[in-house]
């Protein structure tokens, strides 16, 4: 029984110390990303109205544009460390259902003029509120239209 205590504390240990090395730089956001779930209280994903999110831009100044459901949105963003303080974003206008509006609205309200934590994990990268709700993100290979 020791032996195997003894390797769970190695293991926990050898754990803490990955996290620890990771390196303290701004978290690499560029690119395309798909939103693929999120904690948002005022919304639930539509299915067929998966929204997307691009970061351009050089250095700590980027730009950001997506569709978060039928309607289009463009701002600017920036990052410093592993906060991304998004500018007001704007959004094009088009009129959709009530479930997809209300997506869209909780999308906005999220991002527009708010600094969220940004962590990325490979392919993953998870933005946390200061409220604590969880936007979960994947980087998309395919390009938006």
């Amino acid at each position: 029984m020791k032996p195997l205590l003894l390797a769970a504390l190695m293991l926990v240990a050898g754990s803490s110390a990955l996290v620890q090395a990771q390196p303290s730089g701004p978290v690499d956001i560029l690119g395309n990303w798909k939103i693929v779930g999120w904690t948002l209280p005022d919304a639930v994903p539509v299915s067929g109205y998966v929204p997307t999110l691009k970061f351009a831009g050089t250095g700590s100044s980027l730009t950001v544009a997506g569709k978060v459901g039928c309607n289009y949105i463009n701002g600017p963003a920036t990052l410093k460390g592993d906060q991304i303080t998004f500018g007001v974003l704007i959004s094009t206008r088009v009129a959709c259902s009530v479930a997809v509006g209300q997506q869209e609205t909780a999308l906005i309200n999220a991002l527009s003029g708010q600094t969220l934590k940004a962590v990325r994990v490979t392919d993953s990268l998870t933005l946390t509120t200061k409220g604590g709700a969880e936007l979960n993100i994947r980087r998309s290979t395919v390009q938006p239209k």
